[in-house]
């Protein structure tokens, strides 16, 4: 790809984002989609959190706790389906 295509690609990339954010942020339907996602987007951070975690527990050498794990299968959010 030339470096052209690549300018080219990355302002569109930015026009899409800016709309994007332009919605969310200053319509009334984008503030409401906000309120509905914002449950669902702080249980990812927390198990982004979580995650992050473990990870670091593997990484110096402590295994990560079994009461931990089960902990964490019993608190993931189920949807009725």
């Amino acid at each position: 790809m030339s470096e052209r295509h690549v300018m080219i690609l990355g302002g569109l990339i930015g026009a899409c984002a800016g709309a994007a954010a332009g919605f969310v942020f200053f319509t009334p339907r984008g503030r409401r989609l906000r309120r509905e996602l914002q449950p669902e987007i702080d249980v990812m951070i927390r198990e982004a959190m979580r995650l992050t975690h473990v990870v670091d527990e593997v990484k110096s050498g402590r295994p990560a706790t079994q009461a931990g794990a089960a902990e964490g299968s019993q608190s993931w959010p189920r949807r009725a389906q």
